[in-house]
């Protein structure tokens, strides 16, 4: 347990160095933000709540699936890349508690990430909700993000960081904008609203949205979350197999 709590310390501390990382998990997240509430009055009521808390969850979201597919995808395939795998094997720590590290480290990043854009978008914005209502919403955002960390890990067969980080980058953001995180989906053409329900970002962040109108969450979601972390983990473990086959 020692070994594990030290293993992931060091790779928070890692996580913390990147500036990939902060740039793209936080910053760009809260510029979106920032121009989106501008541009459209914070007030609009939207799904039975308003536009500024909508839309808070709609980057919160956006800003946990691409650090979790990126950042493990990378770290991974660069750990691939270096002897450090092997490195393993002479010291005290079993492989299971490196790759618990790796998964460790980046929930507590996302919890990290989730309370500081709530906390400073509700105070800068005005957001009113109940202490349960953040708890429910912030807990679904952060135990839901478990599918893109299991997508991570298929990013990082890719031989190179460029080409892991381009396909992580452009998956994300594609599953965020068919999702109806950067448009509410009931906002596109109707094809695209047909495709856009049945993606995982857009059942991600349908989640948090109807916590945060007061409902209860489908059984639907999330089931179908489940089989996408499955379909996830299973053609990562499938493609790393063969790849070592060759």
């Amino acid at each position: 347990m020692k070994t594990l709590y030290k293993t992931t310390k060091i790779e928070l501390l890692r996580m913390f160095r990147n500036k990939y990382f902060v740039v793209f998990s936080i910053i760009m997240p809260f510029a979106f933000y920032a121009i989106y509430t501008s541009s459209i009055g914070g007030s609009t009521t939207i799904e039975g709540t308003e536009w500024k808390a909508y839309f808070l969850i709609s980057m919160t979201c956006f800003s946990l699936m691409s650090s979790s597919v990126t950042t493990m995808g990378i770290q991974l395939l660069h750990d691939r890349l270096q002897p450090w795998m092997k490195w393993l094997q002479s010291l005290p720590i079993k492989r299971w508690e490196y790759f618990m590290a790796r998964f460790l480290s980046l929930m507590v990043l996302n919890g990290l990430i989730i309370v500081l854009l709530f906390a400073v978008a509700a105070n800068w914005k005005n957001i009113e909700l109940s202490l349960l209502s953040w708890v429910k919403v912030g807990a679904w955002v952060w135990g839901a993000i478990i599918p893109f960390l299991a997508l991570g890990t298929w990013v990082s067969v890719f031989k190179t960081t460029e080409t892991a980080a381009g396909f992580a980058n452009l998956t994300t953001l594609g599953l965020a904008l068919m999702g109806g995180l950067w448009m509410p989906i009931n906002q596109m053409p109707s094809l695209m609203q047909v495709i856009g329900e049945w993606t995982p970002g857009h059942l991600y962040a349908q989640g948090a949205w109807t916590l945060l109108a007061g409902e209860h969450i489908s059984l639907a979601t999330i089931g179908l979350l489940i089989l996408y972390f499955v379909l996830f983990l299973s053609g990562s473990l499938l493609t790393h197999r063969y790849l070592q086959k060759e």
